[in-house]
């Protein structure tokens, strides 16, 4: 994968720091200042949002750790910064290649008491470097999506290994148990806490409440009476699909004021989305524009990263992406969080805990999994958003019905955080009954 990797950074006009910090070269911040350390590594944008609630809790249990935070992607390492920071200057940093002098040095200048990886994010050598020194390592919020598990399963002698390494496997549901169980992980280890996404709004209300009022300005969304569809984590080819959906909900007479707000789920693709919308004939404005918010665009584009779940709290209606193609889905919880009404495609395969308990509980609306030819998408997706925007009674229904429903899986973060401060306490014991051990 070198060449390939090489050919990547050599087409970024910035390169560093991640390649750099990726190689193991990290910046002063980073080093051991002889505080209890314990590190977070999450890859993207969704990972690194769960470690919130996680690293919250074990600050107010342990204040005088040291926190510090890896992900693999930027956009995971810019949510990061922006909330973590509180708990250090510059304590975020690319994880290192899993290559055994890289590992070595990162584990030389960070000296963790205790490394927490959020999801399955499974690095043979970060494990056996833990291992080797005596450092616990922990598995939180781990899930295995069905196609995830096919491949895994070639492989899960291998695997198994890696896994005995893990002091503690904390796992969404008891299917994603059954699954790494038969992947070859200690039964002893492995223990269902739930989802720790569920509590991330208790510890993000200060910050939502600041995106909240700086969302307002720069969308010009103060006291705007005109019903707002968001669409968030889309993929292509949906910006398109959702845009002819909301063309034809605007030819109806009392809809013709409705406005959308697009969230694609990469970065890169913001420039692409916005001559999209200009090509289908609307006018866009960019969260990021600078000029006087023009509050008569019909579409508005939600260029930013990490405001997504608070722009849900403006939605009428709720679009999540990554439905309407064979993705897997993304997260329901954050519309879920205000009460909105959510709509969703077939596509759900990443979540299947999740989208269970919400279809249990009659609290969303999911167009047919036949839907798969694109005309068809459009007018479903037309009669489900027709039939929301016009009558409240069931947006209200719909949205009690998911906060419910949210409320219901709430306690995952307080449960994985007590299992967690249990193995931080036992490692640092350990720690001080051998300070010299490697």
């Amino acid at each position: 994968m070198a060449p390939l990797w090489l050919y990547r950074v050599l087409r970024r006009r910035n390169p560093l720091p991640g390649p750099r910090q990726s190689l193991g070269f990290l910046p002063k911040t980073l080093r051991s200042d002889g505080r209890p350390t314990i590190w977070f590594h999450s890859c993207s944008v969704g990972e690194t949002l769960s470690v919130g609630p996680l690293a919250h809790e074990l600050h107010e249990r342990f204040p005088d750790a040291r926190l510090v935070f890896s992900t693999i992607t930027d956009t995971g390492q810019a949510i990061a910064r922006q909330r973590f920071g509180k708990y250090g200057e510059g304590n975020s940093f690319y994880f290192p290649f899993d290559v055994p002098p890289i590992v070595r040095r990162v584990f030389d200048e960070i000296r963790p008491t205790m490394l927490v990886i959020v999801d399955v994010e499974i690095w043979p050598n970060v494990v056996h470097e833990a291992n080797r020194r005596g450092i616990p390592v922990a598995m939180c919020n781990g899930r295995i999506p069905a196609g995830d598990f096919r491949r895994y399963r070639l492989v899960r002698r291998f695997l198994g290994r890696v896994l005995g390494g893990y002091s503690l496997l904390m796992m969404k549901s008891q299917e994603d148990a059954e699954r790494i169980l038969v992947l070859g992980a200690p039964p002893e280890k492995v223990v269902v806490t739930g989802n720790v996404k569920c509590d991330r709004d208790v510890v993000e209300r200060e910050l939502r409440e600041v995106q909240t009022g700086a969302l307002e300005r720069s969308l010009g969304l103060e006291d705007d009476p005109a019903p707002l569809i968001v669409a968030g984590c889309t993929h292509p080819p949906e910006e398109a699909i959702v845009l002819d959906v909301f063309r034809r909900l605007r030819q109806e007479p009392n809809l013709d004021n409705v406005r959308l707000l697009l969230a694609p789920r990469h970065p890169e693709r913001f420039d692409e989305v916005a001559e999209l919308v200009r090509k289908k004939g609307f006018t866009v404005r960019r969260r990021t524009d600078q000029a006087v918010p023009d509050g008569k665009a019909e579409v508005l584009l939600l260029d930013s990263i990490g405001e997504l779940s608070t722009a849900y709290r403006f939605a009428t209606v709720a679009f999540v992406g990554g439905t309407l193609i064979p993705h897997g889905g993304q997260s329901v919880l954050e519309p879920a969080c205000y009460a909105r009404p959510i709509v969703i495609g077939p596509s759900m395969e990443s979540f299947p805990q999740v989208v269970d308990d919400f279809r249990a509980g009659q609290a969303l609306v999911q167009i047919p999994a036949t839907s798969a030819h694109r005309d068809l998408q459009v007018e479903q997706l037309v009669e489900a958003l027709r039939g929301l925007l016009n009558s409240r009674d069931a947006r209200e229904s719909l949205g009690r019905r998911a906060a419910a429903v949210l409320d219901a899986s709430r306690g995952a973060a307080a449960l994985t955080a007590e299992r967690l401060a249990s193995l931080f306490v036992a490692a640092r014991q350990a720690a001080t009954a051998s300070p010299t051990r490697e």
